[in-house]
């Protein structure tokens, strides 16, 4: 097989923060919690105006009204709250409550990996790697998915492994491109089974147990930092 194709899929990223608002008092029942969240979020609280576009964009307390789910993510990133910066990037990546730019999604996904959070550095990897409203610059793209599949994102370690396979952005090399692949399944993520096959067969039976070994040894070591 002459192409392996990378596996393209947007991460959801569930955040649930220990709210605290400042200057504002927390509800006394479930019943004043829209209210009080309301106050704190026009008070300027970049996690209430987090927590208040979560419900708009879920409608879980409210109506769904997606467009001011992205008025207050977009206050609320603008004030540098990271799980704001993430979902307003997937509101421009996907051109829900926003026009589609994904420009303004690489700028924000760029904010929120700055701040730790490794969904976005894979997103912002698979917009360098297709070249979605910036210049495809696979070598970004490889070091952005060696962050997030450090950091235990499958999707990242099955793409890290499909550019290894290819030598796009980074040295081909069949043994690291098993490696990821094998991390990832070993994590739960479903891999094809002709795309191991395909690299085993253009290895020895030597490489393919080293690989197989560093795969051991590299979820070990990232189940040891995720804990």
């Amino acid at each position: 097989m002459k192409t392996i194709f990378s596996i393209v899929l947007l991460v959801a990223l569930f955040y649930s923060p220990n709210f605290s608002v400042a200057q504002v008092s927390p509800p006394a029942n479930y019943g004043q919690s829209l209210t009080w969240l309301k106050r704190a979020a026009a008070s300027g609280d970049a996690e209430a105006q987090y927590l208040l576009a979560r419900q708009l964009e879920i409608g879980l307390i409210v109506d769904a009204d997606i467009k001011s789910a992205a008025k207050w993510y977009t206050k609320s990133a603008a004030g540098g709250h990271g799980p704001a910066q993430f979902q307003l990037g997937e509101m421009y990546y996907a051109g829900r409550g926003v026009n589609q730019d994904y420009l303004q999604a690489a700028k924000w996904f760029e904010r929120a990996q700055a701040q730790g959070f490794m969904a976005a550095a894979f997103n912002l990897g698979l917009i360098y790697e297709r070249g979605l409203g910036v210049e495809k610059n696979p070598t970004k793209a490889s070091a952005l998915y060696q962050k997030a599949a450090n950091a235990g994102i499958g999707p990242a370690q099955v793409n890290l492994a499909m550019l290894y396979a290819q030598g796009k952005g980074v040295i081909k090399d069949n043994g690291r491109a098993l490696m990821w692949l094998e991390v990832a399944r070993r994590s739960g993520v479903t891999v094809a089974p002709f795309i191991l096959d395909s690299l085993k067969a253009k290895m020895s039976p030597g490489e393919v147990e080293s690989a197989v070994q560093m795969a051991v040894n590299r979820k070990a070591q990232i189940g040891q930092k995720t804990k």
